[in-house]
């Protein structure tokens, strides 16, 4: 009985989920939908929490703010891993993985995101928003 309870504790604390943010510093609005299904709305110029478990994914969408919902100008899905006690999105190129981590070399592709950023497992949207202004 004793190594069914120290197995099921050792298996519970190896759980790896992380509470983490998705700050938004745009006009825009995102829509984040985590890997499970589950999908929020961040408005513009907030921050919400969301729940990193385990090894997943995070697609990001944005909108022009009272604009057509329908077509996002900007979408991007992001990997992220959460191990222990660290969540963190994998970034960059793994070439240099084992010997300096991943992240080494840098991806251009998470423009105009910064992942891990301002803590690991973050994600903030940096934006001025001139896709929705109008054409004249």
């Amino acid at each position: 009985m004793l190594a069914v309870t120290l197995a099921s504790t050792l298996s519970t604390a190896a759980s790896a989920d992380c509470l983490r943010s998705v700050h938004n510093r745009s006009p825009y609005t995102l829509v984040v939908t985590l890997n499970d299904g589950l999908s929020m709305t961040v408005r513009p110029r907030s921050t919400v929490a969301v729940r990193l478990s385990g090894p997943g994914s995070v697609e990001v969408a944005a909108y022009c703010s009272g604009a057509d919902a329908s077509a996002p100008i900007l979408r991007r899905s992001f990997d992220y891993q959460a191990v222990q006690d660290r969540c963190f999105y994998a970034v960059g190129h793994p070439f240099f993985e084992r010997e300096l981590g991943n992240g080494f070399l840098p991806r251009a592709s998470d423009t105009p995101f910064a992942l891990n950023n301002p803590r690991q497992g973050d994600l903030v949207l940096f934006a001025r928003g001139s896709e929705c202004l109008p054409t004249r």
